[in-house]
């Protein structure tokens, strides 16, 4: 067989190349909150290999998320391919006009993949992705459907049962009607929060809040080889139904997630920007004119600056935060702009802790544990994600990956659709594919 050479992992979307593709092709998008790619280094080291059951398909071994790292930004940032800067979610900013902090909850205001298929008459069904909801899907619509359990704080098991009925033409009620799917949608995400909400180590349903770290981590490996085995189960329906040869898979996360423990260095944080001859305060506490308010998330601080500063002064903040001890990492805000994508309303600086301390706006019990997902450690960052398809070859991507380049790359592979707001690189998947000439990478 002659063989093809390409250059790169990743090429534009305009680049000649030949494609062969299905007209049914159908979409599935599944992210399950909160997989950090930790979590599957852990299971395959106990001999747990969840991706083990995937027969055809690319494991993506760095993939990463972004900046800042927290669900609805980094939802909606993986639905359109690109950051902040189109979005305008990056979680939360302050305002020195009102004295506030200002929360971004669902804004989402880049074409989404959902709107994409839409507008090429696709039917689309969002199943508790619930930042799709009413941007397009709606409750009651069968073209373009939001589709939620009737169970109370349902978990992966209902939400699964939901996407069988879909594909089985059981009946699904949405909006007071009632609706049957003689064939699958050509575009359905599911969205799954299991996982975040024991990271976190929350109370979750029947499973207790744990003190010990080792005995939350077991829930979570318990919770993710159940929502593997309900994929399994999934793909034997979608084979018995007829769809699997036509049926991409794109599964990953939105974050990782990071323990943190013990008192916060909220306030030392602060005192050590005011020791520098920087005024400083904390926005949860009264705004006085201070030049600096010291804005947490949960792991993670941002420092707002009340006017411009000088290079001086930014050069000084930067030497103060690089040599706190209980600083890992300083982001810029030119950096965010430059490599994160970010809104222009980010932060002067974004501070980032050693594993296991925190900013938050308290100190955590010395008994238990805090986790979460606002940091630029490895367990934040690095995150879990494959593409399935059966014209794809077993295979690992090792290259790194950004979260926002997976969407772009799906809908230009196999459907030739644009993102039209996409920032997102789009991968070279020509060497991967059994329906084309194989290639070699130069």
């Amino acid at each position: 067989m002659r063989k093809e050479k390409c250059c790169s992992l990743f090429f534009t979307p305009y680049q000649k190349n030949i494609t062969i593709m299905s007209k049914n092709k159908k979409l599935l998008y599944i992210n399950i909150d909160g997989f950090s790619f930790s979590y599957y280094q852990r299971m395959l080291a106990a001999g747990k290999d969840v991706f083990a059951f995937a027969k055809e398909g690319l494991f993506f071994s760095s993939l990463k998320s972004g900046l800042v790292s927290i669900t609805n930004p980094m939802q909606s940032a993986i639905l359109c391919g690109a950051f902040s800067n189109k979005t305008h979610n990056f979680y939360q900013h302050y305002d020195f006009a009102t004295n506030s902090v200002v929360r971004h909850f669902r804004t989402f205001d880049a074409q989404n993949v959902a709107q994409v298929f839409r507008s090429h008459g696709k039917s689309v069904v969002s199943v508790h992705q619930f930042m799709l909801e009413n941007n397009p899907c709606k409750e009651g619509d069968k073209d373009c459907l939001y589709l939620t359990s009737p169970v109370s704080q349902s978990d992966f098991s209902q939400r699964f049962q939901l996407l069988e009925d879909i594909a089985l033409g059981n009946e699904v009620h949405s909006g007071g009607k009632t609706f049957r799917y003689d064939d699958f949608p050509d575009f359905v995400a599911l969205y799954i929060d299991d996982v975040d909400s024991l990271g976190h180590n929350n109370a979750y349903k029947d499973i207790p809040k744990r003190r010990e770290f080792s005995l939350r981590a077991q829930d979570i490996d318990n919770r993710l080889s159940e929502i593997f085995r309900r994929l399994e189960r999934f793909s034997d329906i979608a084979q018995s139904r007829g769809f699997y040869d036509d049926l991409v898979v794109l599964l990953t996360t939105d974050h990782g997630m990071t323990p943190f423990f013990g008192k916060s260095d909220l306030d030392g944080l602060v005192k050590a920007i005011n020791d520098a001859g920087i005024t400083a305060v904390r926005a949860d506490h009264p705004y006085s004119g201070e030049r600096i308010v010291v804005l947490p998330y949960t792991i993670e601080a941002s420092l707002y600056s009340s006017s411009p500063l000088s290079e001086e002064e930014r050069q000084k903040l930067f030497q103060t935060l690089t040599a706190l001890p209980f600083v890992e990492r300083v982001v810029e805000k030119s950096e965010m702009l430059s490599r994160y994508g970010m809104d222009a309303r980010c932060a002067e600086f974004i501070v980032s802790p050693p594993k296991g301390r925190h900013f938050y706006k308290k100190d955590l019990p010395e008994d238990t544990f805090g986790a979460s997902h606002d940091s630029l450690d490895e367990t934040s960052q690095h995150i879990f994600g494959c593409l399935l398809s059966p014209c794809l070859q077993r295979a690992t991507v090792e290259e790194e990956v950004s979260a926002i380049d997976l969407m772009p790359t799906v809908l230009w592979e196999f459907f030739r659709y644009v993102l039209p707001d996409a920032e997102g690189k789009i991968l070279n998947l020509r060497k991967y594919r059994k329906d084309l000439p194989s290639v070699e990478v130069e």
